[in-house]
């Protein structure tokens, strides 16, 4: 397959195509694609009859930051009305056995109008694609999807585990829970599922840690460390929520978070203040390389135009710093699906 399809937040679509057409001349794929606004989705042609595959295969989906899923398309498949199935059959042939098959739209209300077609094509494209011996259980991590971009067009395509979300529509919906502070612990209970997966949450998240959240109140983000037992100095001018303090896990520092120094060294750093991007950066990279901190994750909030450019200079930045300090870490980033105009970032210094 050439091209590459990729969902994103309606908005984001420049960005998105800015991200993948770097990162595949880095890895010696020059292609091109042309995004349409807040369509939800991008098409990236690799000029390859097999690039998409190849180029997928090179990437991790934690450093792709627009990206909510990642597929291998060919071209449209534009259908007549009552031939979906079958043209959708057809092409499918040509696809790797898959073991799963999804239908999925961009994320948008003009998308979304389109359940009811999906609902009522659903059975029957299951049905064909089982008789047609193309859905194998050991056709494990690969992934069929069906995406529906109008009544007479598809793309239909391929996902691979070792790059993917496996999330439908690429997005994780989280409950706001009954007692929480504010909506933004959902920003952060997303970050640490995305960036921390169950396998490591017993080296890096667990019960007795110590964290600082810099600009807390009224503790959205503080929340998600009271819950896992984490001890936080919530560091902010504003007030914290009562029942958050009486759990007697959260020390409020009434005090500027860009001027704020631990008492002891802390296992988790996170930061969504809103500031100047590169500001946070560097707040950052000092926590990080001066060993205030193991780990980070923090918002970075975009500019209005240029936010590829802005957050890949952020990135630079705090990479340049804790090279300097000849110290290993991992960064991870993403535009997640309860941000807004920022992405996340989580870096661990090993």
């Amino acid at each position: 397959m050439k091209n590459i399809l990729i969902y994103c937040r309606a908005g984001f679509e420049k960005d998105a195509l800015a991200e993948i057409t770097e990162k595949a001349a880095e890895l010696g794929f020059y292609g091109y694609g042309t995004p349409s606004e807040n369509q939800g989705f991008i098409i990236f042609n690799t000029g390859e009859a097999s690039g998409a595959e190849a180029l997928i295969a090179k990437l991790s989906f934690n450093h792709l930051i627009f990206a909510r899923q990642i597929l291998a398309v060919n071209d449209v498949i534009d259908f007549e009305k009552g031939g979906r199935v079958q043209a959708l059959l057809e092409a499918a042939r040509e696809l790797p056995l898959a073991e799963d098959l999804w239908f999925e739209t961009a994320d948008t209300n003009e998308a979304k109008a389109m359940a009811g077609l999906i609902k009522k094509i659903d059975k029957p494209l299951r049905t064909g694609w089982k008789k047609a011996g193309l859905l194998r259980k050991k056709a494990v991590g690969v992934r069929h999807h069906v995406f529906f971009m109008e009544g007479s067009q598809a793309y239909l395509g391929v996902s691979y585990a070792s790059c993917r979300s496996e999330f439908p529509l690429g997005i994780r919906r989280l409950r706001f829970p009954t007692n929480g502070p504010s909506r933004s612990t959902l920003k952060l209970e997303e970050a640490l599922l995305q960036f921390v997966p169950e396998a490591r949450r017993q080296k890096d998240l667990y019960e007795g840690m110590h964290a600082v959240d810099l600009g807390a109140a009224p503790g959205g983000w503080t929340y998600q460390f009271a819950i896992r037992g984490i001890h936080t100095f919530a560091v902010d001018n504003g007030p914290m929520q009562k029942e958050l303090m009486d759990t007697g896990l959260v020390s409020h520092m009434a005090e500027d978070g860009f001027k704020f120094k631990p008492p002891v060294k802390v296992d988790w750093l996170v930061c969504d203040m809103v500031e100047r991007p590169i500001l946070v950066a560097e707040l950052m990279a000092k926590w990080l390389s001066e060993g205030w901190t193991q780990r980070a994750i923090f918002n970075l909030k975009l500019p209005m135009k240029k936010r590829y450019q802005e957050v890949s200079q952020c990135l630079e930045l705090i990479a340049g710093q804790l090279s300097q300090k000849k110290m290993r870490y991992e960064m991870q980033y993403k535009h997640l699906y309860h941000d807004r105009e920022e992405i996340t970032v989580c870096i661990m210094v090993h």
